[in-house]
């Protein structure tokens, strides 16, 4: 999945605490690193555990102690989503939010602060045949639409092709391209019709999902929204993202795209049919847009309204110097993230000699001042494409910068000297009404023009910044973003943004449009191996694709905070989704 914001496709970091589906048990796993309160860097700590599954998991979710019903929540956005289709949602605040609009088959948990995957939509985690290219799902009894009609199989079956429509509705996971039958040809239904031979509803309550290889991930894959039901009746195609049909706890009450959403409660939603959510408050308004540190300013201040206020964007260097000591730290909660940020190169564009004289040049520390960033709790060293968490990954250095620093310009400019390509020109976005951004772009901008290039900043407002890093056609030959892992392991990493057969397709899933056949045939090898084996294979594959082709500059991990006001209660990260749990909150 990608981040948001502040580079967000990618803007947090870490790496995802869902653990790969192991071939037998399916249990397993490491991951991230922990939360903490202190400002230690901590650069390249891997913790270890074991992830829970429970998939007996009882519904109702137990009350949230001392929780509170009704009352608004407000939360304060510098990002600007793009879209609220649950087929395209693949940024992790849009990612929350419809987690709290609509249900998948499975969902993340958290017992005693660990997370635990248990049923959704399904009663079960899915029954796998003995080699994963088959899965069964049984639906609930008693889920029904926001409208009161049942939820059926059919709607779910209509879901998973509306995946693969990926001209009509890109951006959103492709793993169906990858693993399921038919996923390679099948183009959707508004293409390709109904006839869909990867899934089958025997009667309206089963589903059943084939593979053309090994999918053990599949019970995590389907705890994402795209798997949420659509009836095929209700599906108003681009307009679907403006009122998408809600199963979760709370609907749409108004949306004002890239300005404000309103949820309020959905009263067809039963707390019986789900083991994990709540519906405490009565609304939650979503603002979007806003000046990062104007926001925080204001939550810190814990003034009227602002009191049942939380905001999820980083926190500032400068502003969590201020609250240091004070009442307004212990307001402000911080945890892991499951991502990794990157600056991807355009390989179509930019020669390989080129890239590693833009790597090497690269201004790592002074963007980082200039973002406000807090080495060891918002930000953590990066040398490699897949997050340090990842089960299999290897550490290696390939552009010799220990994934910190300003570059050595000098080295830089030799490079290009020696290749040629002296004043080789560069060109990005940046989110011309972000202060922060344009701050940034300025430090890239000067350093890159220190190692001899030709730099070309191309401003643009925040609230089209998604829709151009997804632009293909562009004309930017850098884009930023981040990955975040949707289960830890290297299957939700590589093949999801490095297989080049999907470097053509609308929505840039490949942002390096990297598409070499002898990366391509080795992903699709590694998809075919026993999911122990394959760990060590996804490390090796991103050391060779680092030193061979370096496709990104790899510009950091890091963390998640979240800052509310005094009158906001429970406020849990999702270290899975890196965001705030919305659906254990109250508001006193």
């Amino acid at each position: 999945m990608s981040g948001f914001g502040r580079p967000r496709r990618f803007g947090v970091c870490a790496a995802s605490v869902a653990a790969v589906a192991m071939a037998s048990a399916m249990s397993a796993c490491s991951l991230l690193p922990g939360g903490s309160s202190d400002d230690s860097s901590a650069p390249r700590n891997v913790s270890t555990y074991d992830e829970a599954q429970d998939a007996k998991a009882k519904a109702p979710a137990a009350a949230v102690q001392d929780a509170r019903s009704g009352g608004t929540l407000h939360v304060l956005s510098s990002a600007t989503p793009h879209t609220f289709d649950p087929t395209r949602v693949y940024h992790l605040d849009t990612l929350a939010i419809m987690r709290m609009v609509t249900r998948g088959l499975t969902q993340t948990k958290y017992v005693k602060g660990k997370p635990v995957l248990v049923p959704d939509l399904a009663t079960d985690l899915g029954r796998p045949n003995a080699d994963f290219t088959r899965w069964e799902f049984t639906l609930r009894d008693g889920v029904k639409y926001e409208d009161g009609s049942p939820v059926k199989a059919a709607d779910v079956a209509y879901a998973i092709k509306r995946q693969l429509a990926q001209d009509e509705l890109s951006g959103g996971p492709t793993y169906g391209l990858d693993y399921y039958l038919g996923g390679d040809s099948y183009k959707g239904p508004y293409k390709s019709g109904d006839d869909f031979e990867g899934v089958d509803t025997p009667d309206e309550k089963t589903v059943v999902v084939k593979m053309r290889k090994p999918f053990p991930s599949m019970r995590y894959y389907t705890s994402l929204p795209t798997f949420t039901p659509i009836p095929k009746a209700k599906d108003t195609r681009d307009d679907y993202g403006n009122h998408p049909l809600a199963t979760g706890p709370y609907k749409f009450g108004s949306y004002d795209p890239g300005k404000k959403l309103v949820l309020v409660k959905n009263p067809e939603w039963d707390p019986k049919t789900d083991p994990n959510r709540h519906q405490y408050v009565d609304q939650m308004v979503f603002d979007f847009g806003l000046d990062t540190n104007e926001v925080q300013r204001r939550v810190i201040a814990d003034k009227a309204e602002d009191q049942t206020a939380l905001t999820y964007a980083d926190i500032l260097a400068s502003n969590y110097d201020e609250i240091r000591g004070t009442d307004a730290r212990r307001r402000l909660v911080t945890g892991p993230s499951p991502c990794s940020n990157y600056m991807w190169m355009d390989t179509r564009k930019i020669p390989l000699e080129v890239r590693r004289a833009v790597a090497r040049a690269w201004p790592l520390t002074s963007e980082n001042r200039a973002g406000g960033e807090i080495p060891g709790l918002t930000w953590r060293p990066a040398t490699t494409i897949m997050p340090s968490a990842t089960p299999g990954w290897q550490d290696f250095d390939v552009i010799g910068n220990k994934g910190e620093g300003d570059g050595d310009p000098a080295a830089a400019k030799k490079l290009l000297t020696d290749a040629g390509q002296l004043g080789f020109e560069l060109s990005f976005y940046y989110s011309s009404d972000d202060e922060l951004e344009a701050k940034i772009a300025a430090v890239r901008k000067k350093a890159l023009t220190r190692a001899g290039f030709t730099v070309k900043t191309m401003a643009a407002p925040s609230s089209l910044a998604r829709d151009l890093s997804d632009d293909s056609i562009r004309p930017a030959n850098l884009r930023q973003g981040s990955w975040c892992m949707d289960w830890a392991s290297g299957d939700s990493v590589l093949p999801a943004i490095l297989d080049g057969k999907k470097a053509d397709l609308p929505g840039a899933p490949v942002p390096s449009f990297l598409d070499v056949s002898a990366v391509n045939d080795e992903i699709d090898r590694i998809s075919d191996l026993p999911a122990q084996k394959a760990l060590t294979a996804w490390g090796q594959l991103d050391k060779t694709i680092m030193e061979k082709y370096l496709p990104a500059v790899p510009l950091g991990e890091g963390g998640t905070t979240v800052l509310h006001g005094s009158r906001v209660g429970n406020v849990i990260i999702d270290s899975v989704g890196g965001m705030p749990d919305f659906s254990q909150v109250y508001v006193r």
